[in-house]
């Protein structure tokens, strides 16, 4: 009996993507470094480890968009975007690490495409640290996800002689021991964000707390960081920003589906369907078939609208899009649990990290459209 053919992958990339020398290196990376190990990152006794990190950024793969004469590869967002699949859907840990140092890097290189000219100051570290941060032979983690909370500031800068003092509490900062730097986001009195940079390392005024007991990411060394009255030189600053466009920025870029999460459906589709293929459950193979139509589509209208619509236009078709995705991220996971069987719930199968890493895509970044898309895309689900 001759065996089913392996079908077409719908998400595979045009020639002239996949031959772009970013794409082949995250391809090399991806199945040949990170899918081998990702079990073990995903692991909180044992983590993502520093090596596999540098590992990435020797390939390029965290300068993906950087200029060619800063050391980067060049490349446009749909690059970037095939890049963050691959590298995501082979082991989300590891790429969760690297993607904290996208951020400093951009506010280094000039400041986030899209806000307004001249609500972004460049700070003396920007100069400082370019270099490294463009090539990312240094690397930086980030302690900013408080500044999208409501309420009052989290943490907070005052001026202090010729610099700041730092006061507050941020729940979130990833790859604590895995960088050389992090950026922290503050809140000044006249509603600017300021952004510093300082070494990734305890010291007084700074104080981390041990690693969250996370049920997905948990080998990401994700802390909460203290800062009481910690003082920082005026040279640290990395930028400083309007709060009102940054806000509005944020919010705008947040309703674009990530590709990260992209990568995680691609990946479970392509297993679902090679295990209904290899087990003779045509079930798995027709689930694999319906669910791919729809997510080649979605990506397709997401990437659109990601690399050919000014950031803040459709931002309603961009929200609705990414609560569908993550919708269908979910009922795929789910499904490959299901097609596996009992061997899915075994600690050692990927099977129930992806299910994880699902649900991690839910809330990653969220916010108010966001989840009220995603709890619409899951009640038609």
């Amino acid at each position: 009996m001759t065996a089913n053919p392996t079908p077409a992958d719908p998400f595979a990339p045009d020639a002239g993507l996949a031959a772009h020398p970013a794409v082949v290196a995250a391809h090399e990376v991806a199945e040949g470094v990170l899918a081998p190990q990702a079990a073990e990152a995903d692991d909180p006794a044992r983590g993502v480890r520093r090596e596999v990190c540098e590992t990435v950024a020797a390939a390029g793969l965290l300068s993906v968009t950087v200029p060619v004469a800063e050391g980067g590869s060049g490349g446009d967002a749909r690059v970037e975007a095939e890049v963050v699949e691959l590298l995501a859907g082979a082991c989300g840990a590891t790429w969760f690490v690297g993607t904290q140092h996208r951020t400093p890097q951009q506010l280094a290189l000039g400041g986030p495409r899209g806000v307004p000219e001249g609500t972004v100051r460049t700070g003396p570290a920007a100069a400082r640290y370019r270099a490294g941060l463009g090539t990312a032979a240094e690397r930086a983690g980030i302690a900013i996800a408080h500044l999208r909370r409501p309420g009052p500031p989290a943490v907070t800068a005052e001026p202090h002689g010729s610099g700041w003092r730092l006061r507050g509490h941020s729940d979130w900062c990833t790859g604590w021991g895995l960088t050389d730097l992090v950026m922290i986001g503050a809140t000044t009195p006249d509603d600017r964000y300021l952004f510093v940079l300082v070494p990734a390392r305890e010291t007084a005024g700074l104080r981390a707390g041990d690693p969250l007991p996370l049920s997905v990411m948990g080998g990401t060394r994700t802390v909460s960081v203290e800062f009481d009255d910690l003082v920082v030189p005026g040279d640290a600053v990395l930028a400083d920003v309007d709060g009102a466009p940054y806000r509005a920025l944020d919010a705008a870029r947040t309703a674009n589906a990530h590709p990260a999460s992209i990568g995680l459906l691609r990946r479970v589709l392509t297993e679902l369907g090679r295990l209904g293929r290899e087990r003779a459950r045509p079930e798995a193979s027709e689930l694999a078939a319906t669910l791919t139509v729809d997510a080649a589509r979605y990506r397709d209208e997401a990437y659109a609208l990601l690399t050919q619509v000014p950031v803040g236009e459709r931002v309603a078709e961009r929200t609705a899009l990414r609560g569908e995705l993550a919708a269908l991220t979910v009922r795929a996971a789910q499904g490959l649990v299901a097609a596996r069987s009992g061997s899915a719930l075994l600690a050692s199968s990927p099977e129930q990290r992806w299910a994880r890493e699902a649900m991690f895509f839910l809330v990653q970044a969220q916010t108010v459209p966001v989840r009220a898309a995603q709890l619409a895309a899951l009640g038609r689900s």
